[in-house]
């Protein structure tokens, strides 16, 4: 019984640090500068000029500049645990400039500096389960070797360009959740699992770009 209870002292210790580890506050807000210098002038001019910095406990971590507008699929998905089917597979969907280094969903450290947001479907295969409840995610790229933003990549490719920007043998992933509350303008939520989401409505989309928390360590 002393060993029992001494495991789930030590269980509990874990998810107490663990919560101490998550930022206790986040918040958006607009940037008054556009794009800075380091993307490809075409990357540039298919964003909006309006920019975004998220902070976490009141420290700035990005600085997010979106698509002026989403490229749409011919035929939407309607995969299970796809959620943004609409959206067209390896399109652009903004540019991100860490500011510091960053763990991605997977929990792999991503190194400060700038980077594209393509969009990209987990493979539903054995090898990617549980990593996520929802299979999008935005897959990062270094901006000085994705410079065409009408290109829409395969994910085979995307997931070789997007390795140069996490340094193991898989992508760098933000992931996608669906956001249930109504907003008009970017704003800090917490998905599904408590974790900060940043919510960004388009048209007739509303995205949820997980900026802190990760899944399983396995797959995707």
């Amino acid at each position: 019984m002393a060993n029992v209870r001494q495991i789930w002292f030590f269980l509990l210790l874990l998810v107490g640090c663990a919560s101490l580890a998550a930022a206790q506050e986040a918040s958006v807000s607009a940037l008054a500068e556009s794009a800075p210098d380091g993307y490809s002038p075409a990357v540039v001019a298919a964003v909006a000029e309006k920019g975004y910095e998220v902070k976490l406990d009141g420290s700035p971590v990005a600085r997010i500049w979106f698509v002026s507008e989403l490229a749409l699929a011919a035929s939407g998905s309607t995969e299970l645990g796809v959620s943004f089917g609409q959206l067209e597979g390896g399109s652009l969907v903004g540019i991100i400039q860490l500011l510091e280094p960053w763990k991605d969903y997977k929990d792999s450290p991503i190194a400060a500096g700038q980077y594209t947001l393509r969009y990209g479907v987990q493979p539903a295969d054995g090898n990617h389960m549980g990593v996520s409840s929802y299979r999008d995610f935005l897959l990062l790229a270094p901006a000085d070797q994705d410079t065409d933003p009408e290109k829409a990549y395969s994910l085979a490719e995307l997931i070789a360009l997007s390795v140069q920007a996490s340094g193991t043998p898989h992508p760098a992933v933000m992931a996608l959740y669906p956001v249930y509350e109504a907003v008009s303008e970017p704003a800090m939520v917490k998905n599904d699992l408590d974790q900060w989401t940043l919510a960004v409505p388009f048209d007739s989309i509303t995205l949820g770009l997980v900026v802190q928390g990760h899944g399983e360590i396995e797959g995707y």
